[in-house]
């Protein structure tokens, strides 16, 4: 499937109704996981409860990142997927059930990053993760300019965020979580940086970013010491 087509079912599949039960409905069901079993702790989750488009940029360690913030969202969010997340028609029947939207791996496919802004474009919230895939250890790794990107030419804040506890909760392979202390950290949005001429030099974006990951280390190095306070 060509990644227009892919794009396109994914829109279509989100815009049923039925998709928006199954959000809002495994919501609950995250919730309610964090409310009895895990030891979660946020904050600044009421930057989470602002009206208009925004970008949540937190750090990767764990399948848990995703859904544990947006489950503190009060509002619907989409998040940017891998597009391995979207193999055949129930897999990318699931995956856009969730949430996600398709968009290539890697330094940063602007076709795909412009359907992603289309998406902020619409009013909606937006999930992407500027380590890409998943990291190990509480430095915050080598970051994409796509973020960058998606701000610029959406023109909407970034939330860095910063994680700690989600890769000893979770670890790669573990199919259940495992109940440790987990701190989540929304810090202060960045504003985007401006285009100039409609474009966004790469010296702007090189600086921008190196500022995005400058906050996402510090709400990560907060995360640690509120997680490891935790335990106590």
């Amino acid at each position: 499937m060509t990644e227009e087509r892919l794009e396109a079912r994914v829109l279509a599949i989100w815009q049923t109704r039925r998709a928006r039960w199954v959000y809002r409905a495994l919501r609950v069901v995250v919730k309610a996981v964090v409310r009895s079993y895990l030891r979660v702790e946020m904050v600044g989750a009421e930057r989470l409860a602002v009206e208009g488009p925004f970008i949540i940029a937190p750090v990767h360690r764990s399948n848990l990142d995703g859904p544990l913030v947006n489950s503190r969202c009060p509002r619907i969010v989409r998040s940017l997927a891998k597009r391995e997340m979207f193999p055949g028609r129930v897999g990318t029947w699931i995956s856009a059930m969730l949430g996600a939207f398709p968009v290539n791996r890697g330094a940063g496919d602007r076709r795909s990053l412009q359907a992603a802004a289309n998406l902020i474009g619409r009013g909606e919230p937006l999930l992407v993760f500027p380590e890409g895939s998943r990291q190990s250890g509480h430095r915050v790794g080598e970051i994409f300019g796509g973020t960058a990107f998606l701000a610029a030419r959406s023109g909407v804040p970034i939330l860095p965020v910063g994680i700690a506890g989600t890769e000893e909760a979770m670890p790669p392979g573990a199919r259940f979580p495992r109940r440790v202390p987990i701190s989540i950290v929304i810090a202060e949005p960045l504003p985007p940086p401006e285009l100039e001429g409609g474009r966004l030099p790469s010296l702007q974006r090189n600086e921008f970013t190196a500022r995005l990951r400058e906050a996402m280390q510090v709400a990560m190095d907060e995360a640690v010491e509120r997680a490891s306070s935790m335990a106590g």
